[in-house]
């Protein structure tokens, strides 16, 4: 009988020895990028303004969304470049100079689709309650 109690200390010793391999209570698990999902994109906030004469729905939605992120840049010198995968158009937005006490800033894009001579369009935006609004917006033709 006194063998096996020779035993039973040794399995307490493996028993406590292997407990020091496992944690008791949740750990702090960090989170496991794989890039396995995508990015949600960013809303971009469209300024409001009707397209002008000569440019398509879709190229001026496209310098619209390009002209905001201009305009929220903290850059005063910022151009940011636009372009429409379905037409091929492209381009660059650029706000002029600083805004006015009214909120309101003059703007540059500019556009070259291959089907008419480069052109840019000029105009003004202003920033109310509901967002962006152009006005004033024209295009110049070839500079």
């Amino acid at each position: 009988m006194r063998e096996g109690l020779g035993l039973f200390p040794a399995a307490w010793l493996v028993v406590a020895a292997l407990g020091g391999c496992s944690t008791v209570g949740a750990m702090d698990e960090e989170t496991l990028v794989t890039g396995s999902v995508r990015p949600t994109p960013a809303a971009y906030h469209v300024p409001e303004g009707a397209a002008p004469s000569g440019v398509s729905a879709g190229d001026w939605a496209q310098a619209k969304i390009a002209l905001d992120q201009a305009l929220a840049a903290r850059s005063k010198d910022a151009s940011i470049p636009w372009e429409n995968r379905d037409s091929g158009a492209r381009g660059t937005a650029t706000p002029i100079g600083t805004a006015r006490g009214s909120g309101c800033r003059d703007f540059m894009i500019s556009l070259v689709d291959g089907k008419a001579a480069d052109r840019w369009i000029q105009g003004e935006a202003c920033k109310g309650r509901s967002g962006t609004v152009l006005s004033q917006v024209r295009v110049l033709g070839r500079v």
